[in-house]
Parts: C-alpha cells; structure tokens; sequence
C-alpha cells in the first residue's frame, strides 16, 4: 500500500482505511498472488480474471510452455499496452490501447529517490489513454465513482503524496508545482521543507525500526535450484543486450537499434564450443526439462566454461525457436517471489542444415547432429 504500508499490517489497513473513508476492516489483509501464482492460479481455475499492463508474459515468465497454457485456460484476459501487437496480445480477450509516455503527464522516480515531472508534448493515438485513465474509468463503471473522481494526473499524485505523509517516504513537499518551479527532487521532502533533501540516508545512524537500529537478514546460500547434471552438463543464464528493452515491444522496431542487434545468439566459451565441435555462426539447439530453443553460436571468453547465455527479448513475434524463456524454470525466490531466471541446467547440440531440404523451402530445416 502507498507509502510503505504492508497489508500485512493492521495499523497501516487502517490509517489508509481512514484516508480513503472506508469501513474498517475492509482492506484485505492477505498479499496479492505473485506472477507464478497467477499462472498456478490459472490453471488450479483460482484466478477468474487477469489484467496485464505494460508487460509481455508470454515472453519474459519462466517456463513458457506452461505459461502460454495457463493463459489461454484464462476466462478473460484484459491486456493492457501502449504497442501493439505484443505476443500477449493472442491470449487476451480485450485490449486496452494505453498512452505512450510522451502522450501522458506524469513523474518518474528513479533508484535515487529523484522525482521528475514529465509532462506530455503530445496527444494520445486513436483512443489510447493514460493508464490511470483507464484503471479509474474502470473503477467508476463498476459503481465507485466517488473514489476515483480524479481530474487530472495531478490529482493522482496529491492523494498518493498525502498517502506518504510522516512516512519513511514523506513526498508530501514534491507536488507538480514545485516541480516545475525548481525541477528535479530528492524524497524525503515533506511539505514543511524548503531546502534541497539531502542524498544520503541514515547518515544519523538511525533506521525506520522501532529502536532505530538496522535489521540485517542473514540467510545461507541454498544452491541453484537446479543445478547441472550428466544429462543437462551446463547452465543457462539469460539476460539483455545493450540495445533492446524487455521483449523488444519498445524497440522490435527501430532500424538503427536491428541493425545493432538483428538476431538472438548463444555466447559459448571456446572450451565447451571446441568438445561440442559448435563454430562461430554454427546453430545450436539448447534443450532443458521444460523445452528446446535455437540460436546462432557465438564463441567468447566473455563467458565462463561451462555457463552459456542468450538474451531473452526475442519471442515468437521476432525468431522463431529462440525463446529463452522456453527453457527456464518457475522456482523463485521465497521472500521476493522473483523467479530464478538466471539459472538452469542444459545441453546443447550442434545443429546442420540439411541442404537437400534448403532447396525446396525459403528456409533451410535445421536438423540435430
């Protein structure tokens, strides 16, 4: 809940009870299902509606046979997006078409705690909206007009600044006036302040705990889990190239950017490509417990002996087969509940073209060797 209330906790129910003038005990006090609980919720038919905005499952969840299955065991699916097609798009059974960032006025808050106010220099598309537009459009049909009587984007962040007040993240001194006035800030900054925040944090030693000491959460390392074996010898880590953002929604289509990056790859250290037989260029077929992807190798010592990478913006919409998310397995962390994309156990094998087939199709089958 806003200002870094937990659900979990009866006092913060209440005082944002209080602030939104409802009945107590109204605010479940039971967290929302994480993104694979959704998925497991689906296919358990425990989730009876699913809203996505501004993200792609059908390419960045873990273990995207099973993903792509719960989505279409979905009863309605409404996709939220500002792109269009996403692969989402196939699995939803309405689609919001929502504003670019440049057709909305905002703020953004970056890892620094800095505010900046973005405003718009541009009309929405068609009948795209802001995604707040959309959410409190929705939350007035269904009969609660009074709790989203909002006139603007402004009067969103009033209440969500009013919602930090004499909070760890007081906001309430950042409103888009003095936005505007003196440009980017720094929270803390409740509304009394009048100088610049300070940078850091807890530089008088003292923490938002009861005795203003710091908790430190001591854990052991648990492993991967699933690490290689005889029958998956190396591990898969996924991760971004320089160029692209997420699955490639924002930037599939930019030519200076598929130029600089025009397909997905396998990066394999020398070591493992010379025992493999595998080329720079050859094609490899990348086979975990979940499923089988393909990409062209590249071979580097960037890369340590037995680990292989693959970037994982290319769905189905871009490469056919190179899905990184194919391969990858649900487990997650338990505090978090981020899923361990990082790492699973693979193999790989060099792939050949059969050429007798290259002559009678656009595209050579590839074959396992």
């Amino acid at each position: 809940m806003p200002g870094y209330r937990l659900v979990t906790n009866a006092q913060h129910r209440a005082e944002v009870e209080q602030f939104w003038g409802l009945p107590p005990g109204q605010i479940s006090p039971h967290p929302g299902l994480t993104a694979w609980e959704m998925i497991t919720g689906l296919e358990r038919g425990a989730v009876g509606c699913l809203w996505i905005a501004a993200t792609n499952p059908a390419v960045s969840m873990p273990d995207l046979a099973r993903t792509k299955a719960a989505l279409l065991r979905s009863p309605f699916t409404i996709y939220q997006d500002a792109y269009y097609p996403t692969e989402t798009t196939a699995y939803a059974h309405v689609v919001l078409p929502a504003a670019q960032w440049g057709e909305k006025t905002g703020t953004m808050t970056n890892s620094e705690r800095v505010v900046t106010l973005c405003p718009a220099f541009r009309e929405p598309v068609g009948s795209a909206k802001a995604d707040w537009e959309i959410f409190a459009e929705v939350g007035r049909r269904l009969g609660f007009a009074d709790k989203f009587d909002f006139a603007d984007s402004a009067a969103v962040r009033s209440e969500f600044i009013e919602l930090t007040r004499s909070r760890p993240c007081d906001m309430t001194g950042i409103s888009y006036d003095r936005l505007r006035q003196h440009g980017p800030m720094q929270w803390p900054c409740p509304d009394r302040t009048t100088d610049v925040p300070r940078e850091r944090l807890y530089t008088d030693l003292r923490f938002h705990t009861p005795d203003g000491r710091a908790r430190f959460g001591a854990y052991h390392a648990k492993g991967l889990a699933e690490p290689s074996s005889p029958d998956y010898p190396f591990v898969l880590t996924t991760g971004r190239v320089y160029g692209h953002w997420h699955t490639m929604t924002r930037t599939g289509r930019i030519e200076k950017i598929i130029k600089m990056h025009p397909e997905p790859l396998i990066e394999i250290h020398p070591r493992d490509a010379s025992k493999l037989l595998i080329s720079e260029g050859d094609w490899v077929e990348v086979r975990s417990r979940r499923g089988f992807a393909r990409f062209p190798a590249r071979i580097t010592k960037a890369i340590s002996p037995g680990t292989v990478f693959v970037p994982m913006h290319w769905g189905v919409l871009w490469a056919q087969q190179s899905e990184a998310n194919a391969l990858t397995h649900p487990e997650a962390c338990p505090e978090s509940g981020q899923p361990e994309l990082k790492a699973c156990a693979v193999q790989l094998t060099r792939v050949v073209r059969d050429m007798t087939a290259a002559d009678n199709l656009a595209e050579p089958s590839l074959i396992a060797n």
